[in-house]
């Protein structure tokens, strides 16, 4: 309800019912600092952190694919039709979102860690196999954005 994305429970039917089709692409989203937001300023500010977010991720990737939340601050984005779509050219709108968003608004700033793959039918058994390879690229960057490098 708070973000007006697909929840875990969608996601979960999704995953049930599709076929598992070699190319779909998953991308893994994390917010950073959310717990340290809630602490500091509360959760009703964490909560407009959570919705800022995935109306980002929603106006960047929304229109090429279907936008899951499926934790407290984790998203999800399944693109099954990857014609004429360019992740390098989502994945620098969605940094030029997240900047324009911190220059206009004081707190709390968002920072959306990110990771993706392609599914793949000899890596994969499935879509979730697929996700918890795109969510070890996500924690890789989000070490990274957060400052510890590898």
């Amino acid at each position: 309800m708070l973000t007006g994305l697909y929840n875990r429970n969608s996601y979960d039917e999704w995953v049930k019912e599709k076929q598992q089709a070699d190319g779909t692409l998953i991308v893994t989203f994390d917010l950073n600092n959310l717990k340290h937001c809630n602490d500091t300023m509360g959760h009703a500010m964490g909560d407009s952190y959570i919705k800022n977010a995935a109306e980002i991720i929603s106006r960047v990737f929304g229109s090429h694919g279907r936008c899951y939340r499926i934790g407290g601050d984790e998203f999800c984005v399944v693109i099954q039709n990857r014609g004429g779509f360019d992740l390098e050219e989502r994945l620098k709108e969605l940094e030029l979102e997240q900047q324009e968003f911190n220059q206009s608004h004081t707190i709390p700033k968002i920072q959306i860690a990110y990771g993706f793959v392609g599914f793949d039918a000899e890596k994969d058994m499935d879509f979730e196999a697929a996700r918890s390879r795109a969510d070890v690229k996500m924690y890789e960057k989000k070490r990274a954005l957060k400052g510890g490098g590898r």
